[in-house]
């Protein structure tokens, strides 16, 4: 049985530190939990942590682990971080659909005084390290609405610069569009500054207001391309900036928002789509839960159980029933009626046929959340719109991340970074237009 989403559990209990004294208790703590010997850990614990957590947890917690990652499969070496306080050792564990990293710090008699068990931390790409640029603070404004965001800029500057903007997926994203151990956006702006090309990223209205979003009606033009217009806006007022020289790049939901958001930025050059989607959403959302329910080869009782449940929603949000219906907040996904309404009829390939300018496609072929077959309808487009253009890339998922064999959610928490390919082959297209 697979869980609908990544869900992470962990263990993190800590009671009074002080220096750590030696290695070995890691590796038993991991011998350990391999074998499922949770007493047997349990009494390499203080008195305190054993206090705090009991055996029935680390059995339970494990257990959720090993759904969500698979069986243990082996661990790097351990590190030493030195703290003020308090020494922690620090080994990154693999399973056989992720990894995790292991904190534990020790007491005064040698016992564990705390342990956690926490996903991959975001490491900076060799193309982004030791890079110096420039950064500037902006604010994207759209009425009531401030969205707190950043311009970043090649540190020379002999000339005017070609300027890209973000425009995350669903959900509450921030600026660097950070999911687990990985940032797209920040992964891509620090390699498209190498390249001479500045960068523009903000604060996505549902996380800047995600009280008011979670309790509210609203639409895809108030989730994402109301704010994408208006920074569009402000680009185009920035000195540094060559103002023939703009794109949107929409990433997942972005890209489905993207012909919209074009359509809406008078004198914008182009628009990049990482993978876009261009099917409905609600059809989207359908497959997306077949598949991951049906990851591990069988549908669980639960699993059918929310499936009828949802597959329900996706049927009312297809029917006429939408249009009179009590708005609800959370309809289908994290969408409220209002949103379901204001897509139901919208066309994302027909919609970017009515515009005359560049776009590039780039699609991870291990990409489960939007697929191929997303990649392939807006190449029916192609013959009309000569001045499109398409990349897929064999290895890479839907963060663009590499991973070898069938893409599931727990590969996201192994972390990685955006190839320097795919950078290139955006940096290599803006220039050539």
């Amino acid at each position: 049985m697979k869980s609908f989403k990544c869900v992470i559990w962990i263990i993190f209990i800590s009671s009074h530190f002080c220096e750590a004294q030696e290695y070995k208790h890691q590796e038993t703590a991991i011998k350990f939990l391999k074998h499922r010997d949770y007493r047997k850990l349990h009494k390499q614990f203080d008195e305190n942590l054993k206090k705090s957590v009991s055996v029935h947890f680390l059995k339970a917690s494990w257990q959720g682990l090993e759904k969500e990652f698979g069986k243990y499969k082996s661990h790097g070496i351990t590190n030493l971080v030195k703290g003020k306080t308090v020494d922690k050792y620090v080994t990154l564990v693999c399973f056989n659909k992720g990894s995790l990293v292991l904190e534990t710090s020790l007491g005064d008699k040698g016992k564990i005084s705390s342990i956690f068990l926490r996903p991959k931390t975001y490491t900076i790409p060799e193309y982004g390290q030791n890079l110096v640029y420039n950064k500037e603070n902006i604010t994207i404004t759209s009425g009531k609405y401030s969205l707190p965001g950043e311009i970043v800029y090649p540190k020379e500057l002999s000339k005017k610069v070609p300027l890209v903007i973000f425009v995350h997926g669903s959900g509450a994203n921030n600026r660097e569009e950070g999911i687990g151990p990985v940032k797209v956006f920040k992964d891509m702006y620090l390699g498209l500054l190498t390249k001479g090309i500045a960068c523009m990223v903000y604060d996505k209205r549902t996380l800047v207001y995600k009280k008011e979003f979670d309790t509210s009606q609203f639409t895809l033009w108030d989730e994402t391309i109301e704010d994408a217009a208006n920074a569009f806006k402000l680009a185009k007022t920035r000195p540094d900036v060559d103002t023939n020289q703009i794109y949107i790049i929409g990433h997942s939901q972005g890209g489905y928002a993207l012909p919209l958001i074009l359509k809406n930025c008078n004198g914008v050059k182009g628009g990049i789509s990482l993978a876009g989607c261009s099917r409905p959403i609600d059809a989207l959302i359908e497959y997306q839960y077949h598949y991951l329910t049906e990851l591990d080869g069988k549908v669980s009782l639960p699993e059918k159980i929310f499936l009828k449940k949802e597959m329900k929603k996706v049927q009312f949000v297809r029917s006429d029933k939408l249009l009179t219906a009590k708005p609800k907040l959370k309809l289908l996904g994290y969408w409220p009626t209002a949103f379901w309404i204001d897509v139901k009829n919208y066309k994302p390939v027909e919609v970017l046929k009515t515009l005359d300018m560049p776009v590039l496609f780039l699609q991870g072929d291990r990409d489960y959340q939007v697929t191929n077959e997303d990649f392939k309808l807006w190449k029916t487009g192609y013959l009309e719109k000569m001045n499109w253009s398409f990349i897929s890339y064999p290895k890479l998922n839907h963060l663009f991340i590499e991973g070898e064999g069938k893409p599931n959610p727990s590969e996201y928490w192994n972390g990685g970074n955006v190839p320097m390919y795919v950078i290139e082959d955006i940096a290599e297209w803006v220039k050539g237009l």
